[in-house]
C-alpha cells in the first residue's frame, strides 16, 4: 500500500470520527427543533459512510487509526470553543456556525470519495459503484444541510 493514501484515509478517517461527534452534538443542542431532528438523520447517514471508510480502508490493508479516531472526537467537543464573547450561553448565531462546520464537513467527505474513485479505475479493491453511490449520498447531504442552513440563517436574519 502506499504511504500516502494509507496516510490520506488516515486522516479522513480522523475527519469522519470528528464529523460523527459533531453531528450527534448539533442534532442534540441545535436551538430549532426542526433543524435539529433533520441534522439528527443526516448524522445516521454520516455515521453509516464512516463505516464504510472503515472498510474500503480495511479493502486496501489499511487499519483505522484508534488514536486518529480519539483525536478527531476530541477535536470536534474543542470546536465549542469559540471566541463569541459568550461562556455560559450559545451565541444566536451558533446554530449558523455549526451548520456551515457540518456542511463542510461534507463537503470534504465527498471530496475524499471523489479521490478514491478516480482511483478506481486502477485498484480493484476499490468498488467503482459504491464509491458512485457514496458521492451521490454526500450530494443529496449536502443539499439537505444547504435548506437547513439558509432557514435557520434567515430566521436569525444574518442571510
Amino acid at each position: 500500500m502506499d504511504d500516502v493514501l494509507e496516510g490520506y484515509l488516515q486522516n479522513h478517517w480522523t475527519a469522519a470520527a470528528a464529523g460523527v461527534s459533531l453531528f450527534h452534538r448539533v442534532a442534540r443542542t441545535h436551538g430549532d427543533p426542526a433543524a435539529a431532528v433533520a441534522v439528527g438523520e443526516v448524522a445516521h447517514e454520516v455515521e453509516a459512510d464512516r463505516d464504510t471508510l472503515r472498510g474500503v480502508m480495511r479493502s486496501l490493508d489499511v487499519r483505522p487509526s484508534f488514536i486518529g479516531a480519539v483525536v478527531g472526537r476530541v477535536g470536534a467537543e474543542l470546536g465549542r470553543l469559540k471566541p463569541n464573547g459568550r461562556i455560559l450561553r450559545r451565541s444566536p448565531l451558533t446554530d449558523v456556525v455549526e451548520l456551515e462546520a457540518l456542511r463542510d464537513a461534507v463537503y470534504g467527505k465527498r471530496c475524499g470519495w471523489e479521490s478514491l474513485r478516480t482511483l478506481a479505475d486502477e485498484e480493484p479493491r476499490l468498488d467503482t459503484e459504491l464509491l458512485e453511490e457514496l458521492i451521490a449520498r454526500a450530494d443529496r447531504q449536502l443539499e439537505r444541510l444547504r435548506r437547513i442552513h439558509l432557514a435557520v440563517a434567515r430566521e436569525r436574519a444574518i442571510a
